[in-house]
């Protein structure tokens, strides 16, 4: 009896392999030997995740249950050639021949020679392949690795999508659940997104009109080298309300001697009757007025205003740098939500598969309703984990969305695959130099040091004698109502010269006040800039050490994951046989699970940790602050 048991396990384990190699058998080719057969738990994620690692290549994948992070090459082998080739041997020009030197960091792996012969690899219909040899890994990276591509400066030489181009009318206010309906998704590279972050991003909008407010700020300040020119004339027709009261007066004067003379018998006198006329007067002046500027307050506010122009340019500069951090940061963030979405999705079909092996068990009177439950337990588990990924994808795809400021009915995903972005081939104490040279920041507290000083320097001519010249020219018409050829009428013209001098004495100390206050600007800048090397310096470690932490994990995870596959299919082969339990496969799947999430966070934190590093030495290669940003 106890064999017949040992025989229908066997018998049940048989054909629950031959019905999971079944499932796949019109994707596979047909079996040639035993020795090499892929593993049965990988799949591909087409191009969206790529693996940079110097270990043996990877089997090809199955419709199984994992993901390999590693995409097509020209020279990859295709479907229905060879999917397993030798590690490379390095070559008298790889650079991979060479010791590794701690202070590199590296970039990739080197390629596989073109027409290097790949040993085509069967498929076992049993699904058993041994356990593969990890070799030693190549040493990667060495000095004449280069930098990464310089990023886009505005120019839009990527060519991304123009149905990403968002409103051309800044205050859009949508009102309509059509006007922010998702009605495309767009994939772009970090390059495109860079590229749209620089021309759409209203950060750098605002900053580039802080400019050119700042640069009309310093031309007001040098019109002072110039004099003031102005001109004035005023027309004017009056009738003088003294004279109207002097001509009343007049005429009763008169009406009283008429009044005497009739009295009197006497003759009317013959008196002209009093008029008040009217004046029309043309009267023009103009003014030449110049500061002298004895004591040089004029050329200080100057130098003041030029400095503040290059602060703003720095400034600029600075949010130039940061928002390629953060379309970066974002970015990678993307690719990591898509990699969690594809690892748990892998983790649904293991879960699966885990729960149909328990099922056939339990149908063949050999398994027991416990590990049916406890594989959907564990199905029910990864289900909720992928729902929570898949949210976490949607969060990002906004996120990026926002920052690149894209069309509100747009969305996007990210084209890159997952690989190691760039090399790194400056030494610590060379990238610390480096960021010191290059960061904005610092410059920018020297600016403002100079600011201060020029300031200073301006209060104090501004309480010394002031001296101002004027010459004027007037040129006055003038013509009256009156016929009397007499009158006052004609045209005449006039000059007058003066120099003023002004000299505030006594202010009750504002002056002083007010020097004291510049003083302590430039004691602040002083200190901020001390305090911002010191930072600088911390930051350009703190990424450089990130670094090389992330590229020795890349190394360990892909090592884990080789190994976590390994591990469930020994586990999932022990269950069918009835020798191992439920609880080993559902715990390889989870190690496994792990080993997948572990390998991406290495290489996207190793991207992250690239990006942070750029950004805290800032305008390399070029080493130069780029003019546009």
């Amino acid at each position: 009896m106890r064999v017949f048991r040992q025989i229908v396990v066997v018998g049940v384990g048989a054909a629950i392999t031959f019905s999971n190699a079944g499932q796949s058998a019109c994707a596979q080719p047909p079996a040639q030997s035993q020795d090499s057969s892929p593993l049965n738990n990988q799949i591909e994620l087409a191009q969206d995740i790529r693996s940079t690692s110097n270990t043996a290549s990877e089997p090809a994948a199955d419709s199984g249950e994992s993901i390999a992070l590693m995409g097509q090459t020209s020279d990859s082998p295709q479907p229905g050639e060879a999917n397993n080739m030798a590690p490379n041997p390095p070559t008298a020009a790889s650079p991979t021949s060479k010791p590794q030197q701690p202070e590199k960091l590296a970039q990739s792996r080197t390629p596989a020679p073109k027409g290097a012969q790949q040993q085509p690899v069967p498929r076992n219909p049993n699904n058993v392949v041994p356990v593969p040899n990890l070799p030693t890994p190549v040493p990667r990276g060495t000095p004449l690795e280069s930098f990464p591509p310089l990023t886009p400066k505005g120019l839009l030489d990527t060519k991304p999508p123009t149905s990403l181009d968002p409103n051309p009318n800044p205050l859009q206010f949508p009102t309509k659940p059509e006007d922010v309906r998702i009605e495309q998704t767009e994939s772009i590279t970090l390059q495109q997104a860079i590229d749209l972050a620089r021309r759409n991003s209203q950060v750098l909008q605002i900053a580039e009109k802080q400019i050119e407010q700042t640069r009309s700020a310093l031309r007001e300040q040098q019109a002072a080298l110039f004099p003031d020119l102005t001109f004035q004339m005023g027309a004017s027709r009056s009738v003088s309300a003294g004279g109207q009261i002097g001509v009343q007066s007049r005429i009763r004067q008169i009406d009283d001697a008429a009044a005497t003379a009739a009295a009197n018998n006497q003759p009317r006198p013959n008196t002209p009757t009093p008029q008040n006329f009217g004046t029309i007067s043309l009267n023009n002046t103009l003014q030449l007025s110049y500061d002298l500027d004895i004591f040089g307050r004029r050329n200080a506010n100057i130098r003041a205003a030029r400095e503040q122009l290059r602060f703003r340019e720095l400034d600029l500069e600075r949010q130039a740098e940061q928002l390629r951090f953060d379309t970066a940061e974002a970015y990678y963030n993307l690719q990591n939500s898509d990699g969690q979405v594809a690892i748990r999705q892998a983790s649904v079909r293991n879960a699966q598969q885990s729960l149909r092996d328990a099922e056939a068990l339990e149908r063949a009177g050999v398994g027991t309703r416990f590990a049916v439950l406890q594989a959907q337990s564990n199905l029910a588990n990864e289900q909720q984990q992928l729902s929570v990924a898949r949210r976490d994808q949607r969060v990002a795809q906004r996120r990026l969305a926002e920052l690149l400021n894209i069309s509100q009915s747009a969305n996007l995903t990210a084209a890159d695959p997952v690989e190691q972005a760039g090399a790194w081939r400056l030494s610590l104490e060379e990238s610390i130099i480096q960021a010191f040279k290059n960061r904005p920041e610092l410059e920018q507290q020297l600016v403002q040091r100079n600011i201060s000083q020029q300031q200073r320097r301006s209060i104090r001519a501004g309480g010394l004698p002031q001296v101002n010249v004027t010459g004027s020219y007037n040129f006055l018409g003038q013509t009256s109502d009156n016929p009397d050829p007499f009158s006052a009428r004609g045209w005449a013209s006039g000059y007058a010269l003066q120099a003023n001098l002004t000299w505030n004495i006594f202010d009750g100390g504002a002056v002083r006040a007010r020097v004291k206050q510049r003083d302590a600007d430039i004691s602040i800048a002083e200190s901020r800039f001390d305090q911002l090397r010191n930072q600088v310096r911390r930051e350009v470690e703190q990424a450089y050490f990130g670094l090389e932490s992330s590229f020795a994990n890349i190394e360990t995870s892909e090592a884990g994951v080789l190994q976590s596959r390994e591990a469930l299919r020994l586990a999932r082969l022990r269950f069918q046989a009835g020798v191992g339990t439920q609880t080993d496969v559902i715990q390889a799947e989870t190690d496994l699970t792990r080993a997948e999430r572990n390998r991406l966070s290495a290489i996207i934190t190793y991207n992250q940790g690239l990006s942070s590093l750029q950004r805290a030495v800032s305008n390399l290669p070029t080493n130069n602050l780029s003019d546009a940003p």
